[in-house]
């Protein structure tokens, strides 16, 4: 007997009270006692204090304190737990915030990029959105990025989801208003990756106002770097700017192939990070934002660190 295929699922349910924050949260969690699942779930601090002491099975906390996770971060800890808890569930419930600035932009990649992240691994995630807070933007994305729709009725297949990589190549690419200014580095026709390398790092040194976000940014930008350097076409250009709360380099190759828009989630390879594959990984890990630009003249990858 062939067993049936471990499905992740991925579903949204919109909210418009708080009656109905609580009715889909405690549905969606008394569904996983029923079956056993491991559950966690972020919701508000106060349906926390009212669901906690009937769920001990699940690990609460509040969504109003909730600390912004970085993609690859978060896919990698799912994953873990995921994989862990075998063959149980994984059940997440989660009421879907994010900071200001460009925190809603990441959320409808990280929408996008779930779809891709679990195949092969048993989680159920619930994205609760309130119409009360989230932005018009982000609902509708919200609604391309959901296989499935739950009502307090039930759960059906979503007419208006989007293919992931569809969806994602879609997507305009913000404006950094920086850029507008002259930039504290720029650099064209490289002519080697240590050179620009170390030209990188005395543009950043004492800019960032931590030197570990500096030596981070410094990294993300240098893994860029060799990437353009390996995989792409010369010549190739950096731009840094540099401001009191905000860090932005481009690099850029005049390559044309790149058209993934998915990629740097995951590592390239897998767990098996001996075989490379992981700058855009590691640079995705480590800044706020990472843009994929295309045009005719090639191919720009943008990385923005926030300075807080």
């Amino acid at each position: 007997m062939t067993a049936s295929p471990v499905v992740p699922e991925h579903d949204l349910l919109v909210v418009d009270s708080d009656e109905q924050l609580r009715s889909a949260a405690a549905a969606f969690l008394d569904e996983g006692r029923d079956a056993g699942d491991l559950m966690r779930a972020s919701v508000p601090g106060w349906l926390v204090d009212e669901l906690a002491p009937a769920l001990p099975e699940v690990s609460f906390a509040a969504a109003e304190k909730a600390v912004w996770r970085r993609e690859p971060d978060l896919i990698g800890s799912i994953r873990k737990a995921a994989t862990e808890c075998a063959p149980r569930r994984y059940r997440l419930l989660g009421l879907v915030t994010a900071p200001e600035g460009r925190a809603w932009d990441e959320r409808r990649r990280c929408e996008a990029i779930t779809n891709m992240a679990y195949d092969g691994q048993a989680v159920s995630i619930l994205c609760l959105y309130d119409r009360r807070t989230a932005p018009d933007g982000a609902l509708a994305a919200a609604a391309a990025t959901h296989p499935y729709l739950r009502t307090l009725d039930g759960r059906q297949v979503n007419p208006g989801y989007r293919d992931p990589r569809a969806y994602l190549d879609g997507l305009d690419v913000p404006e950094e208003p920086v850029q507008r200014t002259s930039p504290v580095l720029a650099v064209d026709a490289a002519p080697s990756l240590p050179q620009l390398r170390h030209q990188l790092g005395a543009a950043l040194r004492g800019r960032a106002g931590d030197r570990d976000v500096e030596e981070d940014f410094h990294l993300a930008v240098s893994e860029i770097a060799a990437n353009a350097f390996r995989h792409g076409t010369p010549p190739v250009s950096a731009r840094l700017w540099a401001t009191p709360d905000r860090l932005v380099c481009t690099i850029t190759d005049s390559g044309t192939s790149f058209r993934d828009a998915t990629a740097g989630y995951q590592p390239a390879h897998g767990d098996d990070l001996s075989r490379g594959g992981m700058g855009l990984w590691l640079a995705r890990k480590l800044c706020d934002h990472v843009d994929l630009v295309r045009g005719p003249g090639g191919l720009t990858v943008r990385l923005v660190t926030a300075l807080r």
